[in-house]
């Protein structure tokens, strides 16, 4: 019977494999992997990241000056609060723009 490895094992030698020059099938070959269940894994993980794309919701935040020097607060309506130097704020603007 063939030996079962879990997500642990499986997300570790994707991303060895993204990182990697190989192909698929040449990656699964060096590491011994079976490759139905290599293709299998991967199938999965590309599942998982669009469900959690599709249930990305966005809320209303506003955004105001910081109260105290170099603190850029942002509240929402749901209570969260994220805050961040101010040296962050270009790089928070950035993220903003490139959400969905």
């Amino acid at each position: 019977m063939a030996k079962r490895h879990g997500q642990k094992f499986w997300r570790e030698h994707l991303e060895a494999w993204r990182r990697s020059d190989l192909t698929q099938r040449e990656c699964c070959a060096n590491q011994g992997l079976g490759e139905k269940a290599f293709y299998r894994w991967r199938r999965k993980e590309r599942e998982a990241v669009a469900s959690a794309k599709s249930s990305l919701t966005l809320v209303p935040v506003s955004v105001s000056a910081p109260v105290m020097e170099n603190v850029v607060r942002l509240h929402s309506p749901g209570g969260w609060r994220i805050e961040l130097p101010a040296e962050g704020a270009p790089w928070l603007a950035d993220l903003l723009w490139q959400l969905p």
